[in-house]
């Protein structure tokens, strides 16, 4: 019996113990993201689907107080899709972009933010940002909202979606001299 007691008590001691150590171990968080989409298709004809557009530079006083898009200097570019399967009862339907970012995207949804800005760099530059539109239209399209392409890019010839690429002035304040870069993940899909 007195050695069945001091097994138990062994055992609650190493129990406890482990416990403990679970505690005090480092440990963090494991993060994953993903999504289902109703369509595979074929993005710039098999190249890389991921791509840089870059505008010429502006000047201080090409970029005005005013906010909104900045004609100077605009990039037009553009995207092909062919081969895309639509999910059963979506055919003829066009294909719709959704642009997501964690922190790049106003809260407007009209612009997306310099995201190498950091106030206290003065290497950097600042009230500026970027905006898409469609072609003859300076109308910034809703980052924030599905965009429709008027595309359906079902057929083996590629159809392209061209959109241009506007500095976008974010508020009235004077430009500040420096580099400016923004990203954002664009997501293909007929809903």
């Amino acid at each position: 019996m007195k050695h069945a007691f001091s097994l138990v008590a062994l055992t609650a001691a190493l129990t406890s113990a482990n416990v403990m150590a679970a505690d005090n171990a480092a440990g963090g968080v494991i993060s994953f993201s993903g999504a289902i989409t109703d369509t595979t298709c074929t993005i710039n004809g098999g190249k890389s689907a991921d791509f840089t557009v870059a505008l010429s530079p502006i000047s201080v006083n090409d970029a005005g107080t005013t906010v909104g898009p900045l004609t100077k200097n605009k990039k037009s570019f553009s995207l092909t899709f062919s081969g895309c399967t639509p999910a059963a009862g979506t055919a003829g339907t066009p294909l719709k972009m959704y642009f997501s970012s964690a922190d790049n995207i106003s809260t407007d949804g009209k612009f997306l933010l310099n995201n190498t800005v950091n106030e206290s760099d003065a290497a950097v530059a600042k009230n500026v940002g970027f905006s898409l539109a469609k072609p003859g239209s300076t109308t910034p399209i809703q980052l924030n909202v599905p965009f429709n392409t008027l595309i359906s890019g079902a057929g083996t010839t590629p159809e392209t979606l061209v959109l241009d690429a506007y500095y976008y002035k974010t508020n009235t304040a004077a430009a500040k001299v420096g580099a400016l870069s923004s990203n954002l993940t664009y997501t293909i899909s007929y809903l």
